[in-house]
């Protein structure tokens, strides 16, 4: 019983939050344009940030799509390092827009190698304002180090409860300044961030830059909703599993009470002659039924939480996961009420067989 609604706990929480994390991540975004590869690859790691990128662009081809009459707002990012596996992004300050985020303490950066920090890398890293630090080259923390510039913590945001509170945000010039020279033409960004002025455009622009450029353009929603039909599949199958242990649960339950019975047939028919009623009765050998039932869903909720908790902590991805408006409690609920309904069919049969006992011929048989 604690093992199926473990699994069953755990399933729920992983597919209702991860299908709310990424709804919050993508801020109404249209498009996102980067270098040829996977589409998926490429709205994961420049929106939800939890996939490496596709390769770079170069700046001076995207300024030509931020231009481009189709377009009602581009934003550029630029990736390639981290602080304690927390990405730091180049960027501009459009970018704090599109999550309305508001500083807590601070201002934005001004000028290079100055960082505003995200929620929960305050939380963690214990940046403060006005502190130093130095991002490591790739998207863990395993990488070079770029000890001879530092950057420096100008702000700091207020919970978003989206991506942007794991994010170290600062300017597209702190990036280059690490990673380019100061030959301009050779300026290059990890991809765009698009809204359209017409949602018409979601049919044209693309095939635009898809066939006519070395660039592609991926639709963040189409992308994500075919990854969850995918995960989708993957949850029905530890779903049936799970339905399957449960099975088991309530055949373990029936078969153990069947037997207890037949051990304390005698023991119970004394007690009839002692003046207990057949309800009484029944309601005893139900009572112990329900106990496993109503004890071991409990603590199989406890354990799922505990267990989802747990890979929210210690992984990487987990840290953009947010726990949201707990929405999947009345799920829990329905199914924890399921299961003890079942359980408590399931130990009618030996309450069932206890009720109709023939005392005089169980005392004469023992």
């Amino acid at each position: 019983m604690i093992v199926g609604i473990t699994i069953i706990t755990v399933s729920i929480l992983v597919n209702q939050i991860t299908k709310e994390t990424f709804s919050k991540n993508n801020p109404g975004l249209d498009a996102v344009v980067g270098a040829k590869g996977s589409p998926l690859q490429l709205v994961l790691s420049s929106i939800h940030h939890v996939d490496v990128p596709t390769g770079n662009i170069s700046y001076k081809n995207a300024q030509k799509i931020i231009r481009h009459p189709a377009i009602k707002s581009a934003i550029p990012i630029s990736l390639g390092d981290n602080f304690q596996n927390f990405r730091i992004v180049g960027t501009n300050k459009k970018f704090l827009k599109l999550y309305n985020a508001n500083l807590i303490s601070g201002t934005t950066w001004s000028k290079p190698m100055q960082a505003v920090i995200g929620y929960n890398v305050s939380k963690i890293t214990k940046l403060k304002l006005n502190k130093f630090f130095v991002g490591s080259h790739g998207l863990i923390d395993t990488g070079d180090i770029h000890a001879e510039q530092p950057y420096k913590v100008v702000g700091v945001l207020n919970k978003t409860g989206t991506i942007l509170d794991n994010l170290i945000l600062t300017s597209l010039e702190s990036v280059w300044s690490l990673h380019t020279d100061e030959n301009k033409n050779k300026l290059e960004i990890t991809s765009l961030l698009l809204k359209y002025k017409n949602k018409t455009s979601s049919f044209s622009f693309p095939r635009l830059i898809n066939k006519g450029t070395n660039m592609q353009a991926a639709s963040p929603s189409f992308e994500i909703s075919k990854l969850l039909k995918l995960t989708g599949n993957a949850h029905r199958i530890v779903d049936y599993l799970s339905v399957l242990i449960m099975l088991l649960s309530f055949l373990g339950i029936l078969f153990t009470l069947l037997n207890n019975i037949n051990e304390r047939k005698y023991d119970l028919a004394i007690l009839r002659t002692l003046g207990f009623s057949r309800w009484k009765l029944f309601s005893i050998i139900l009572s112990e039924g329900m106990i496993i039932s109503i004890v071991g869903s409990t603590i199989g909720l406890i354990f799922g939480y505990l267990v989802y908790e747990s890979m929210h902590y210690f992984s990487i991805v987990g840290r953009s996961i947010e726990l949201g408006q707990l929405n999947f409690l009345n799920d829990l609920f329905l199914i924890w009420i399921t299961v003890n309904i079942i359980a408590f069919i399931t130990c009618l049969v030996p309450c069932i067989k206890v009720y109709k006992q023939n005392i005089r011929t169980t005392l004469l048989n023992s």
